[in-house]
């Protein structure tokens, strides 16, 4: 018996070394202070391509390739910039195309004290315009992007030309349920730092990131390393992406959403849903409602064999569906 006792505590010692070891490298115990620089990014090519501009006082990280008309791409949670890896390329063949981080997500600075909610990323997004010197765009919206998009059509629905909205957080529906779960274990400080050091596993990634796909043989390994990488670089950024998500799981967070509605109700310029039609995220439902709710919208484009991320699965048929939409000059239901 007495050797058992000891066996136990033994155990318990080692598994609580084992977790402080790995709160440690997680970055658990850093003051709140502590600020990222997004210079500092990840070795990707895509993500050394990226630019950086002073909005306010912080380097934005941003890509920008081609030239023309400028068209912005607005990433989703808890993805960056490179999440249009695909797609950016073809568009730019026609138009000056510019997708930037968001504040918590990517490789645009941040400390770990600072506000990441969806009003300072319109902040963001209209001083990037500012810098950049564009007054109006086209935007193509994605998930949180699309978060993003509502509260534009708010306070700044001037700037917006024409939108795409793909499979976006909508009025009080996010975050989604099957998302839920990965949230709540990143948030939590026990179970924070085992998430941490278990997304270092390909196995873990793809398990974790296969709800935002309809194939799951569309996440290469080079895709879920840059999803995955901008966050578990270091513990300072695994911080930040708690805080990020702190706020995905504030009810009051996804109220400013559902403020939006009476926005979104008046916004009457040309507006395409363009929705991985097999999402279990942001569901077909969610589109129809969108459709119904604001009056620009053209109508809704099925990407039938995409769940929550056409803009992966099926490139070049998304890209298109863009390019169409945006060359139109007239609206049809």
């Amino acid at each position: 018996m007495k050797q058992l006792q000891t066996a136990t505590v033994t155990l318990a010692g080692l598994l609580a070394a084992a977790w402080l070891a790995m709160a440690w490298a997680s970055g658990i115990f850093l003051s709140s202070t502590v600020r990222i620089d997004g210079k500092d990014r990840t070795s990707s090519a895509f993500a050394r391509s990226k630019r950086f501009v002073d909005v306010g006082g912080r380097n934005v990280a941003y890509v920008e390739a081609g030239a023309g008309e400028p068209l912005f791409l607005l990433h989703g949670c808890p993805f960056s910039a490179g999440e249009w890896e695909a797609v950016l390329p073809i568009l730019a063949r026609h138009y000056r195309v510019i997708a930037p981080d968001w504040l918590g997500l990517g490789d645009t600075e941040v400390s770990l004290n600072d506000d990441y909610r969806l009003p300072r990323d319109v902040e963001l997004l209209t001083g990037l315009m500012k810098q950049l010197q564009i007054e109006r765009a086209k935007f193509v919206a994605h998930d949180h992007g699309g978060a993003v998009a509502l509260l534009m059509m708010d306070r700044h629905a001037d700037k917006i030309e024409r939108l795409v909205l793909t499979n976006i957080e909508a009025y009080d529906q996010w975050p989604s349920q099957p998302e839920l779960k990965y949230l709540k274990m990143i948030v939590n400080p026990v179970t924070s730092p085992i998430v941490f050091v278990a997304l270092k596993s390909d196995w873990v990634r793809h398990r974790i990131f296969r709800i935002a796909v309809h194939d799951e043989r569309s996440l290469s390994r080079d895709i879920l390393a840059e999803w995955v990488t901008p966050h578990t670089a270091s513990g300072e950024r695994w911080q930040r992406l708690r805080r990020f998500f702190r706020w995905q799981l504030d009810k009051e967070h996804s109220s400013v959403t559902q403020g939006a509605v009476p926005a979104m109700r008046r916004f009457d310029k040309a507006t395409l849903l363009l929705w991985g039609e097999r999402d279990t995220n942001f569901g077909p439902a969610l589109a129809k409602r969108l459709a119904n709710d604001i009056p620009g919208t053209t109508g809704i484009a099925w990407m039938k064999n995409s769940a929550h991320m056409p803009m992966i699965e099926e490139p070049q048929a998304y890209a298109d569906a863009v390019l169409t939409f945006m060359k139109g000059t007239t609206r049809t239901k």
